[in-house]
């Protein structure tokens, strides 16, 4: 039976619950309006001893701002780093520099045991003093990675399936308490794009989720999307950093996709001062230009964006850096550093495609030219070439544009399709026709334009001598697929043509998709990153958006070290013991928002998924199983 820790309604640890007695400070800062405001700030007061006092932790400044929080982190990653050095000196030794006092003891404890053990019993060589000697060495490695790890809070499994990091427990717990204010402001602390992790996220955070031993996982996406929507229905746009005058940070960041956003507006919480260059006139990359209207409205992007820029990001539109503007003249324009995350903009092709008046279109193309207000118009049957996300968005699209028919050929099963089962079911709910486990052998032309697919078979995959997986089809297996319209959806790569000359691109110590590159150039003191897409290849929004964010705090920690020395605050909240109860019927059951009925999608992009109702997220929220805290 899964055991629950009862719903308290002191709240979670993370804000004061009614009645505890408050700081002498203006808690105004508490208020849901001010948090979207300021920014998300954790409570850091310890439990009064009595009523009516107050009593603080040792070193704890009341309260965190984003700033300061940020900055928090910086340093603690900081001391994480130089306490796995230290260790290699002498295995605890790091631990203590990490304030991990007790830690630190036992661990140098444990070496001269081994040591002291091996002269005690030395009489000569013997094959147990090689195990001794091993286990001496092992506890020195074991505390070096302990060291490096650093203290870590347990984390709910939800929470750590998350690319971004969110803290996904205590966000649900704020909405169960219906505070969705307060809750989109902890998600805007890691994560800046509620709005579309809300619609079209993969939400692997749901795969993990406790709740699947019992029932199905929790809504985790809906719920977000319940906050942002609350967010957006007050329109309270967060307030600048004021930043340091002239001395402030200078960054540019070249792309206006969820990766570059991410990074901005992480700086800008810092106090840079921040410009954004895209070639494209509005920002977002593909989530304006490759979101279907139906998955995500135009205006639940807006929301996303103008907390964004609200924050005092600038935005250049129209500006290819390369083609317009050189990196040369971003360093003459006062910028330190340059963050590239330009996505991944070119498509790749097919042999014997054609162009669009033989009847050939790209799908990114395709969904740009409808969220840019000039749909393609189509009829007859289109046939699309892939098996991703793209690809069924874009045979969705079509069917809204007017073609009769729409079929999707990919070389995987359905089972191993990329796209997410979840838009493949809707997709054939819509009445797209799925033609998995096909390769496409050529393109049949008819009257100047392409009439249909000679296709074959796919029997498996193998590996060709560059290493490459390719399909192996089977022998006499071909059959004709006819086609009015063919759209390319199978994949993308980044140009990169427009970098500087540079030696190498060294990854971050423990950031994978964050490359910092050695410029040739000697005389330059610019210092440029690679991130999102077009560092580690296609991903997800929040992917990118961690990508971003990660790059961001290298970018400072790197270039503004002494203000991440001066943080010396503590992270204070606390975890409570949870009463334990047991588990409810009514839990098992996942609760459903309201959807746009099957019959109704066809010639019109109307949002598809209408979200919870009030109601709904609380009773959704309360299923939660609390498992980030102690029980």
């Amino acid at each position: 039976m899964l055991v629950m820790p009862a719903l308290a309604r002191r709240g979670t640890r993370l804000l004061f619950p009614p009645g505890t007695p408050q700081n002498k400070c203006n808690m105004d800062f508490l208020a849901p309006e001010n948090l979207l405001r300021h920014g998300y700030k954790d409570c850091v007061l310890c439990d009064a001893e009595r009523k009516g006092e107050e009593k603080r932790c040792e070193d704890c400044p009341g309260r965190l701002d984003q700033r300061e929080r940020l900055l928090f982190e910086i340093r603690r990653e900081r001391v994480r780093r130089t306490a796995g050095l230290l260790s290699l000196v002498f295995p605890g030794l790091g631990h203590i520099y990490a304030e991990r006092y007790g830690t630190g003891l036992f661990w140098a404890s444990l070496l001269p045991l081994a040591l002291g053990l091996v002269l005690n019993v030395w009489k000569g060589f013997a094959i147990g003093h090689v195990a001794l000697l091993a286990a001496a060495g092992l506890v020195w490695r074991l505390a070096w990675l302990d060291a490096r790890r650093g203290s870590r809070d347990p984390a709910a499994p939800c929470e750590s399936a998350c690319p971004g990091g969110v803290r996904v427990p205590d966000y649900i717990a704020l909405v169960r308490e219906d505070r969705p204010l307060e809750a989109l402001a902890l998600v805007h602390d890691r994560l800046p794009f509620a709005a579309f992790c809300g619609r079209a996220c993969p939400h692997p955070c749901e795969r993990d989720c406790a709740r699947n031993e019992s029932g199905a996982p929790i809504a985790i996406m809906e719920l977000k999307r319940y906050a942002s929507d609350a967010g957006d229905a007050v329109g309270v746009l967060p307030l600048p950093i004021e930043t340091e005058g002239e001395g402030a940070l200078r960054a540019a960041v070249v792309g206006a996709g969820p990766a570059g956003l991410a990074a901005a507006d992480t700086l800008a919480r810092l106090g840079c001062r921040v410009t954004v260059f895209d070639a494209e006139e509005e920002p977002g990359g593909m989530m304006r230009y490759g979101a279907p209207e139906f998955r995500f409205p135009r205006e639940a992007l807006e929301g996303d964006l103008e907390r964004i820029f609200a924050r005092g990001v600038a935005f250049r539109g129209g500006v290819a850096i390369g083609r317009d503007r050189s990196f040369r003249d971003l360093e003459r324009d006062g910028f330190e550093a340059v963050l590239v995350a330009a996505g991944t903009p070119v498509a790749l092709t097919v042999p014997g495609s054609g162009t669009a008046e033989q009847g050939f279109h790209d799908a990114r193309s395709l969904l740009g030219s409808v969220r840019r207000g000039r749909p393609i118009r189509l009829a007859g049957r289109v046939v699309v070439i892939g098996g991703g996300d793209v690809a069924v968005d874009a045979a969705r699209t079509a069917l809204r544009l007017g073609a009769a028919d729409a079929a999707i050929v990919c070389i995987e099963s359905r089972e191993e399709m990329p796209a997410h089962p979840w838009e493949v079911e809707d997709a054939i709910a819509e009445g797209v026709t799925l033609i998995p486990s096909t390769a496409v052998k050529r393109f049949l032309p008819g009257g100047g334009c392409v009439s249909g697919i000679e296709a074959l078979r796919v029997e498996r995959f193998g590996r060709d001598a560059g290493g490459r997986v390719v399909p192996v089809t089977l022998a006499g297996t071909e059959f004709g697929i006819p086609a009015d319209t063919v759209v390319m959806a199978v994949g993308s790569r980044p140009d990169l043509g427009f970098l500087p000359p540079f030696s190498a691109r060294v990854s971050l110590e423990g950031e994978r998709h964050v490359y910092r590159l050695r410029l040739r150039d000697r005389d330059s003191n610019l210092k440029v990153y690679l991130l999102g897409d077009c560092a580690s290849g296609p991903g997800t929004v929040v992917e990118a958006a961690a990508s971003g964010r990660a790059a961001a705090l290298a970018v400072y920690s790197g270039l503004r070290a002494g203000d991440a020395v001066m943080a010396r605050c503590k992270d204070n909240y606390r975890r409570r013991r949870e009463p334990h109860e047991p588990d409810r019927p009514g839990w098992r059951v996942r609760r459903q928002g309201a959807r746009l009925p099957v019959e109704g999608r066809r010639g019109n992009f109307e949002e598809i998924d209408k979200g919870f109702a009030r109601e709904c997220a609380l009773e959704e929220a309360e299923r939660c199983a609390r498992c980030n805290l102690h029980l």
